[in-house]
């Protein structure tokens, strides 16, 4: 059966910043210890974009202030990419509320960290490059 491949949101500020969490060091996690994009799976009965507003309101305790489905080009050969979600969120870091993960922080667009895996750093370069 093929793993469900959840959502994932790139939201931005107007001052040119991205909302990323840094993820549990857990080894059973993927990508333990890195920075991305808030994002979970489908819960029965949920559609994606109601999936992806409980995911940011339980990991960062805030609601975008617009949200849509973007059209991506999948990263490399990823069969089985997941739902990406482009929203605007115009609040200050004070404002988030730590859910899941170590911390969550925004960065400027054009500073990301360098522990960002590759195919979130696709998406967010897809999806940021007008604004960056």
């Amino acid at each position: 059966m093929k793993k469900d491949p959840g959502c994932v949101a790139v939201i931005v500020t107007s001052r040119g910043e991205i909302l990323l969490h840094l993820r549990d060091e857990k080894p059973d996690i993927c990508w333990p210890g890195y920075w991305s994009l808030l994002g979970g799976g489908q819960e029965l009965g949920e559609s994606w974009m109601d999936t992806v507003l409980r995911e940011i309101e339980e990991e960062a305790g805030i609601t975008p202030d617009t949200i849509e489905e973007a059209a991506v080009v999948p990263h490399g050969s990823e069969k089985n990419p997941p739902h990406v979600f482009y929203g605007t969120w115009d609040g200050r870091e004070s404002d988030l509320v730590l859910g899941e993960g170590q911390a969550l922080r925004l960065f400027p667009l054009d500073k990301l960290p360098e522990k960002v895996p590759p195919h979130i750093r696709h998406y967010i370069r897809q999806l940021t490059a007008a604004v960056s």
